[in-house]
């Protein structure tokens, strides 16, 4: 009876044990191929081309894109001016063309995974500005790295300070050398009554300070 019973109590458990065993290798078997899909759709492709004026070698231009605002990725474009990045996560990157003589706006470049990579490109600080979906980018302007110097004209002489100064001069001297002798005895005896009362306590102050001392004398 005892033999009976340990025999099914093996035979119960043993059986348990491989369909525990069946159900974990399946469950093994599933997400690791979910894992291989999931890691094999991770990564994407972004290529576009640069539209290169005229005198813009390739070499002077470099393009940069920032993945997910963490990690750099650097590129030199194509003779033609094609670039690409390979093994591109999903999210929203910058992309930078630095070009020597030449502005390109950065690109807002969203991947998405859900769309299998498709790719959407537009301006960073304009969204409405959608880039085709070849991504050509084009520059925005010529860069102009020198001031143009101001040319020389009558104002800008006669607008310099110091011509200024030298020109009301001129004008005094010419205006005082022809005023009437008598007009400018005149004037300087103005100028000389206007002083006096700033002389006349000085001289008061003096006579009293000699009264003074003659009294302390007797």
């Amino acid at each position: 009876m005892v033999l009976f019973n340990l025999n099914c109590f093996t035979k119960y458990y043993s059986s348990q044990l491989c369909f525990a065993a069946v159900f974990l290798c399946t469950l093994l078997s599933v997400v690791s191929a979910e894992e291989g899909s999931l890691v094999a759709a991770q990564f994407y492709p972004v290529e576009g081309t640069i539209s290169l004026p005229d005198g813009l070698r390739p070499s002077l231009v470099s393009v940069t894109l920032t993945v997910n605002g963490v990690e750099k990725l650097r590129t030199l474009p194509k003779a033609d001016g094609s670039f690409g990045f390979s093994d591109v996560p999903p999210g929203t990157h910058l992309l930078e063309v630095a070009a020597m003589g030449f502005f390109y706006p950065p690109i807002r470049v969203d991947v998405s995974a859900r769309h299998n990579g498709k790719i959407h490109a537009a301006w960073a600080e304009d969204r409405r500005k959608v880039i085709s979906p070849s991504m050509l980018i084009e520059p925005v302007k010529k860069m102009n790295y020198f001031e143009k110097r101001q040319e020389v004209t009558m104002w800008s002489i006669f607008g310099n300070p110091m011509m200024l100064m030298m020109i009301f001069t001129i004008v005094c001297v010419v205006i005082i050398s022809n005023i009437d002798p008598e007009t400018l005895k005149e004037m300087q005896q103005q100028a000389a009554a206007a002083q006096q009362p700033t002389t006349q306590p000085q001289t008061s102050q003096s006579q009293t300070s000699k009264v003074r001392q003659r009294t302390a004398a007797n």
